[in-house]
């Protein structure tokens, strides 16, 4: 399955991920933000449902200057008394949300497809050693708040989809620059695994543990 999951990942293709009983609970659909278009984004709203997220490093995100959103928050006199952990425990990994220049509203399917694009070149020259022309282009051409919202993974030491997606992203080589998006449904708990799994049978992808991405994560990953 991780191989199959890989594949499709590289190639473009969604990959659902499943994080932990123990924690949400809750299946996300994950791209790879370099090969976002429009279609893509549509799926991710009917398919999935949730909020559609841009993921990268915390590591890339400060050396473009971004911080936690709750560290922000921290900072702010009144605002500061909102700083709390969710109930699963974790620090949120939001940092700030974000529109390309070029975009009409920001919300459009077309509009996100090109931020999240944008997003992912930035994240390739942070990659490059190129951090000055990287912040340069990063704060000309976007602007905030936007409709993006930019999460900052924590591997190691978070165990979200955020961080899941990233792990994948170690495993197939490829800049970590993607985007999930939460699987819902019509009622009010979240679709069963059953049910997600017949998503990807739908997409002809497949659903992945955060149970198998942690595991390999000790033995191959953080070797």
């Amino acid at each position: 399955m991780i191989d199959v999951a890989i594949e499709k990942l590289r190639s473009g293709e969604p990959v659902l991920i499943f994080d932990f009983e123990d924690r949400e609970c809750e299946v996300d659909i994950v791209f790879r933000a370099s090969m976002m278009t429009p279609e893509k984004i549509r799926l991710m709203r009917k398919i999935a449902g949730g909020l559609i997220c841009f993921v990268t490093t915390y590591d890339i995100g400060r050396r473009l200057g971004l911080e936690l959103h709750t560290r922000l928050l921290a900072g702010l006199d009144g605002l500061s008394r909102l700083v709390k952990k969710p109930r699963y425990g974790d620090e949120p990994a939001f940092s700030i949300w974000v529109n390309h220049v070029n975009v009409k509203t920001g919300i459009r399917d077309v509009d996100r497809a090109l931020t999240i694009r944008e997003l992912s070149k930035i994240v390739k020259l942070v990659l490059e050693g190129q951090v000055d022309v990287a912040r340069e282009e990063f704060y000309t051409k976007f602007y905030a708040p936007g409709h993006v919202p930019v999460l900052l993974g924590r591997v190691g030491s978070r165990w979200g989809h955020t961080e899941l997606s990233l792990i994948l992203s170690n495993l197939a080589n490829i800049e970590p620059a993607l985007v999930i998006c939460e699987v819902l449904n019509d009622s009010i708990d979240v679709p069963s695994l059953e049910d997600c799994r017949r998503i990807a049978e739908k997409l002809n992808t497949v659903l992945i543990s955060g149970r198998e991405l942690y595991e390999i994560y000790l033995k191959v990953v953080k070797r």
